[in-house]
């Protein structure tokens, strides 16, 4: 992984918007707020509902700092996500302003029919089809840090910790070693010992992504930081949203949320600060799944070798399952008679895109179908099962289309030159734009201006 390791102010080609030219980072301390070279810290709770903090009271939640940041800063009701509201597709649109079609990252992971890719995400940065926020900061010759955000395994930035995994045990933190910042981690751990209890990818407990923010904000200042943290997903995943794990996972982020804001608001540099929380989708629950690629075996348009582990020696068709939305890819034309056969009839399915309605959507446009599903149904890639529908209860998930309510997501921010505001329905591609203006820099078209908020 390639990183800015030995010159913390290495000018860098720029990408966007800073026309080839040096800036020196901004003085410790100087009043620059939204619209100049403020500093930028951005924290995403992957899954984090705007119901959980706009009415904490009802779910008996005790969330201080998120009660805070709605009292004292600006927040959306809601933010209406990308297609399919998913992690990595959300994320790079929140550092990009652009949808999934426009910056590649349209899944969590590319299509796989035989499995060659094993299990493997749409890691790296390098797929990414647009600059990025923390391109266009470091191109000023500003540094930036991030910690564990999807699709930034080798991005050039000063500090980098990404989010990767492969083996699920102990090996994945060598791997992490190996691809962070080199020296990182382990200056982190000399301040906070115990790290690596909680970094054991992809198992990673919020405490670690917030170790690390607060070493990096305390001792290497950087002017954007952007940190994920995914506790409260997996909880919601696990034993489905408003669960006592989740509500629980919820008010364990909340604390370290705070512990970070308060190390923020101590240091001088608080007076050029924004501080922004965002989560990339919504929740709902589900008790059945739909497994598509076992509906395409029966079909026999995906043929297993028959030893009962599911490896694929044929496919004229490939599925990503994405929760609540599953995208279809025909790879055999002449078979997608047979594939628009196949989805007929399918019990939890309520909705069905084609080509041209999920291009027009910012989809995937190499997909020939999108199916959403039906409330309590998710879809998932178990092509070996015998049974196309499963029980699963007592779960949770995400991906449903943007614009079902139960996906909404968060925003919102807090500086001194912000005022208390409520935005009311915004939608994702905004917050790049925005964001890109109270740090400074500029993010090319096709994005959009951004959020109108007046300053204090």
């Amino acid at each position: 992984m390639l990183h800015s390791r030995a010159m913390r102010w290495l000018l860098l080609l720029c990408l966007v918007g800073c026309g080839g030219r040096h800036t020196d980072p901004p003085a410790r301390g100087a009043s620059q707020g939204p619209g100049g070279k403020g500093r930028l810290v951005v924290v995403s709770i992957d899954g984090l509902m705007p119901e959980a903090w706009l009415h904490p009271d009802a779910h008996g939640l005790k969330i201080p700092t998120l009660r805070s940041l709605v009292a004292r800063g600006v927040h959306a009701e809601a933010v209406q996500g990308v297609f399919p509201t998913v992690t990595y597709p959300s994320h790079t649109t929140l550092a990009t302003g652009v949808a999934p079609a426009v910056h590649g990252i349209t899944t969590n992971k590319p299509p796989d029919p035989f499995g060659k890719n094993y299990d493997g995400w749409r890691w790296y940065a390098e797929d990414i089809k647009v600059p990025t926020l923390w391109q266009a900061v470091e191109g000023q010759g500003r540094p930036v840090g991030l910690v564990t955000w999807p699709v930034t395994v080798g991005a050039k930035v000063t500090w980098n910790v990404p989010e990767y995994w492969r083996t699920y045990g102990e090996d994945d933190q060598k791997l992490q070693r190996a691809l962070s910042t080199p020296g990182l981690l382990d200056r982190v751990a000399a301040a906070s010992p115990d790290l690596w209890k909680y970094l054991t990818p992809p198992d990673v407990r919020d405490e670690a992504q917030f170790m690390i923010a607060r070493y990096l904000v305390t001792h290497e200042k950087p002017e954007l930081l952007m940190v994920h943290a995914w506790g409260l997903d997996d909880a919601q995943h696990d034993h489905a949203p408003w669960s006592a794990e989740a509500m629980a996972a919820l008010e364990n982020v909340d604390r370290l949320l705070g512990e970070l804001l308060a190390t923020l608001e101590a240091q001088p540099e608080w007076a050029r600060t924004t501080f922004v929380v965002v989560s990339d989708h919504g929740f709902a629950p589900i008790d059945k799944e739909i497994r598509l690629d076992a509906r395409f075996v029966e079909r026999g348009l995906i043929k297993l070798d028959g030893n009962g582990d599911g490896k694929t020696v044929d496919a004229k068709v490939a599925v990503v399952a994405s929760g609540g939305m599953a995208l279809v890819y025909v790879l055999d034309p002449a078979a997608d008679a047979a594939v628009r056969a196949a989805l007929d009839g399918i019990e939890g399915v309520a909705r069905r895109f084609e080509g041209a309605e999920i291009r027009a959507r910012g989809g995937d446009p190499a997909a020939a179908y999108a199916l959403g599903a039906a409330p309590g149904y998710g879809f998932a890639d178990k092509r070996h099962a015998r049974e196309v529908i499963g029980a699963v209860p007592g779960k949770g998930t995400h991906g449903f289309p943007p614009d079902e309510p139960a996906m909404a997501s968060t925003f919102l921010a807090v500086g001194p030159h912000l005022p208390v505001a409520d935005l009311g329905k915004i939608e994702m591609l905004d917050i790049a734009p925005t964001l890109a203006r109270w740090v400074g820099v500029e993010l090319p078209a096709p994005a959009r201006p951004g959020l109108t908020i007046p300053r204090r």
